[in-house]
């Protein structure tokens, strides 16, 4: 290739790079394509180009050119490293492990992998392992601030909290405009009964940032006296969208349960002679009951706010319909009726759940049946419900008999279940079944 061709196509790729990094992504594309028009083998271009279509949602097409690039380039450690990064998001965390692998190999000091393999093997249970990439990482540049974070959350995770408090202040201080690492602060001071300091750092966090919902949602956690009615439409999705990629990975680690005490107390109930059911599942994030509930489905509709976990849950192609939808505005509104209305672990983002209820009444067939998951206390000197400091809602049973009889349920059974662990300790729960009769 001549020398005046490789200037042109440097030029081109700068002006892709440029595009890119501002965030004209579709012009970036049209340029990245104008270089592979002439030059189809260019790794470069192949790279970023794959970048573009992975920050577009063109997932399987980023990975193919990710991949062209790398077969042309061997050891080619950017392509590798933005790869194995699409697989760690996308959970497809085996094939993220052994690029991460190779490219520790080939780089065994390049902290971002050091730091992302770490991130996977906490994610796999693997947290004291991942203790030992982290603190490599930062023993090579100490002032990385996301292996700071990891850190903390490694800390977190082996109940260490004042060397996760350490960590995650570290990691603010290096990049005080981290959302992250100042909410994960505030939880562990929180932890730590040092809950005025947790306060304080979430009201400087929504000084700044005063579109932050998780913030604002975890202030009203801690600082008791305005606990609100439920978390908003705006936590809601900020959080599920944010999660969706390890949603699946981050339950499995907490040994979640919910999905097959739902199914099996959807078949349990059944009449062996029963025709397939029509039913609704609300706030069916990622779709973990959908492959459950397909079998004895007429129709299995969908419902959440996030769109991120639907795309997920479209994936799994068990579902009729999906809609982004707060699920009361969805049932006050639909023209269907079902058999069943399912609800796995969502009502723990409703502190008044008689809205709810009422509107599932009215969108169940008659002798329809109603199955939802909730975190529960026993405690009633803390009301109805209240506000956890993890930002979820705890119930008391006294509260869901009295709200599902307002609504015109009858109650068939609400039973003591263990829907996850948190910091390695069982979390109260309870699994109800009520009837429209």
């Amino acid at each position: 290739m001549s020398k005046s061709t490789n200037l042109k196509i440097a030029k081109n790729l700068n002006v892709g790079r440029e595009l890119h990094k501002s965030g004209e992504i579709a012009q970036a594309v049209v340029a990245y394509k104008k270089i592979l028009r002439a030059h189809a083998t260019h790794p470069d271009a192949l790279h970023y180009l794959g970048l573009a279509y992975y920050q577009t949602g063109n997932i399987d097409i980023a990975i193919d050119h990710i991949k062209r690039a790398i077969v042309l380039t061997s050891n080619y450690a950017d392509a590798m490293s933005n790869l194995a990064n699409i697989y760690k998001e996308t959970g497809r965390l085996e094939e993220a492990r052994t690029l991460y692998t190779q490219l520790l190999y080939i780089a065994p000091e390049h902290t971002n992998t050091l730091v992302n393999m770490a991130i996977i093997l906490r994610e796999t249970n693997q947290a004291k392992n991942a203790l030992k990439l982290i603190l490599r990482a930062l023993e090579i540049e100490p002032e990385h601030a996301i292996a700071q974070h990891n850190l903390g959350n490694i800390y977190n995770d082996l109940q260490q909290f004042e060397l996760a408090k350490e960590a995650y202040s570290r990691a603010l201080k290096l990049n005080p405009l981290n959302h992250n690492s100042a909410k994960s602060l505030a939880h562990i001071l929180c932890v730590l009964g040092r809950t005025d300091e947790a306060i304080a750092t979430l009201k400087a966090l929504i000084l700044q940032h005063p579109d932050d919902a998780t913030a604002q949602h975890l202030l009203a956690a801690y600082d008791t006296e305005n606990t609100p009615t439920r978390a908003s439409d705006v936590y809601i999705k900020q959080t599920f969208d944010a999660f969706s990629a390890s949603f699946d990975m981050s339950l499995s680690r907490l040994q979640y349960k919910i999905p097959k005490l739902i199914s099996d107390k959807l078949l349990a109930n059944m009449d062996d002679t029963a025709s397939a059911q029509d039913i609704l599942d609300i706030g069916c994030g990622t779709g973990l009951c959908g492959p459950l509930l397909r079998p004895v489905a007429n129709s299995l509709i969908g419902v959440d706010l996030s769109p991120n976990m639907l795309q997920k849950a479209e994936q799994l192609k068990v579902y009729d319909e999906l809609h982004e939808s707060e699920l009361c505005t969805y049932m006050q509104t639909s023209e269907k009726h079902f058999d069943y209305i399912v609800c796995a672990d969502t009502f723990v983002y409703f502190g008044d759940l008689q809205t709810a209820f009422s509107a599932a009444f009215t969108v169940l067939k008659s002798n329809g049946y109603f199955i939802f998951s909730v975190e529960q206390h026993h405690d009633l000197s803390k009301g109805d419900y209240y506000l956890q400091l993890n930002g979820r809602y705890s119930h008391c049973a006294t509260y869901l008999n009295t709200a599902l009889l307002a609504a015109g349920f009858v109650i068939c059974s609400i039973e003591d279940v263990i829907p996850r662990l948190e910091n390695g300790k069982a979390v109260d729960g309870a699994l109800v079944l009520a009837r429209k009769h």
